[in-house]
């Protein structure tokens, strides 16, 4: 276990950090930047190989814990269930030299994107696949996936989940749905056909579940309980869920 990713135990973080070198030039200082940025992104990836290993062999569970989330949230109180979810799901889908080179986060929304607008993603060399991305005027361009920025990519999912007649849904609605797929997602096997689905419906945020396996419905509802049990509240404006078979 320890040698999933061939790490040499003498490489941890030391007391104080060297990086800095003496008469660096500002372009020295942002290739260093791009590194520590790739070294994040590889670390996000290995954490969510790693869920996803104990997740599928149900260690959690073996060890007496309702299930992964349960034990991460007690042992890494300060790592969200929705960002452990987010590395999870990447993990499976993506390498880690994708990953290393686009940043988890933007593989994640590029994998909301896909769903949305029905579009075929290379998950190998996924920078050339096409956004469409509006500006603050509402102006759309498509740019490949590999030249957007994350806040690109939220923009270019706000688009294809607004119909054009509707109100955009607010923020903090979004991303309580973005929670709330993950945390569904995550507990089904690999292989099942879940979906999970935001929609604009007259200014109004709805969920749709498909996808779900009759003998595993009540993972969907334990997977509503526990995210329900970690929200904030919403506005007066709430999501509405609408499971579909």
């Amino acid at each position: 276990m320890f040698h999933l990713f061939q790490t040499n135990p003498t490489d941890g973080p030391k007391s104080v950090w060297s990086g800095i070198k003496e008469d660096m030039t500002l372009d020295q200082v942002g290739a260093a930047m791009v590194l520590l940025m790739a070294e994040e992104n590889i670390n996000h990836y290995r954490m969510g190989v790693l869920y996803n290993y104990a997740v599928d062999r149900k260690l959690a569970e073996l060890a007496g814990y309702k299930n992964a989330l349960d034990f991460f949230q007690q042992k890494l109180a300060d790592l969200s269930q929705s960002a452990l979810s987010m590395y999870g799901v990447v993990a499976r889908d993506f390498s880690e030299e994708t990953s290393r080179r686009f940043g988890v986060t933007c593989l994640s929304l590029l994998r909301t994107y896909k769903d949305l607008a029905s579009i075929k993603v290379n998950h190998d060399q996924p920078g050339d696949t096409p956004i469409e991305v509006p500006d603050k005027k509402g102006v759309v361009t498509t740019k490949p996936f590999g030249q957007c920025s994350v806040d690109e990519m939220r923009r270019a999912l706000q688009l294809k989940r607004k119909p054009t007649s509707s109100q955009p849904l607010a923020e903090e609605h979004v991303a309580v749905a973005d929670q709330v797929g993950k945390a569904v997602l995550e507990r089904f096997e690999k292989g099942d056909p879940v979906k999970v689905q935001l929609r604009n419906h007259q200014g109004e945020a709805i969920l749709d579940f498909t996808g779900i396996p009759l003998s595993k419905r009540m993972k969907l509802a334990e997977a509503l309980m526990a995210s329900a049990q970690s929200e904030v509240s919403l506005p007066q404006q709430g999501e509405k869920v609408s499971p579909t078979q």
